[in-house]
This record gives C-alpha cells, structure tokens and sequence, in this order.
C-alpha cells in the first residue's frame, strides 16, 4: 500500500487521478491543475506518467479515462 501521508508526490498524483475519474472523460489540466494547487505543466506530467504506469487511458485532447488498474491503485491508495 503506498503511504500517502509520506509522500506529497504520491499524495498529489493520487489527487490527480481523483480529480480525472471525477471529471471524465473531458478532463482540462487547468481544471485539475486549479482544484490541486500545481501548474498545468505539472498535471501535464503526472497524466504523462498515469498513462505509463496504466492508471489512466488517454482518448484524444483533454479527454482521459481512469483504467480498471488506476480504480484499483486509488482505492488500494486510500485504505
């Protein structure tokens, strides 16, 4: 289980993540980047990463979906 509270970077991608399955599939990174507090150049990269790592689907411009994995990574996370 990843520890949250011990990791602002793990702690802000699980933000990130939130804030994409409660907004998607039309997902703006001002949006995401305004409701966590960090630049849209920093959302950019940890949408980047969601993508590598299988936790998030990219369909297009702004329009991303949060895979199966991503669902079991977030209520894994908040256990």
């Amino acid at each position: 289980m990843v520890d949250l509270l011990e990791s602002k970077r793990e702690a802000t991608r699980f933000r990130v993540l939130v804030e994409i399955a409660d907004r998607q599939p039309a997902v703006s990174q001002g949006e995401i980047a305004d409701a966590v507090g960090i630049t849209s150049q920093a959302v950019s990269e940890y949408i980047r990463e969601l993508v590598e790592d299988g936790l998030v689907e990219k369909e297009g411009r702004s329009r991303y979906a949060v895979t199966r994995e991503g669902v079991d990574w977030l209520f894994g996370a908040a256990s």
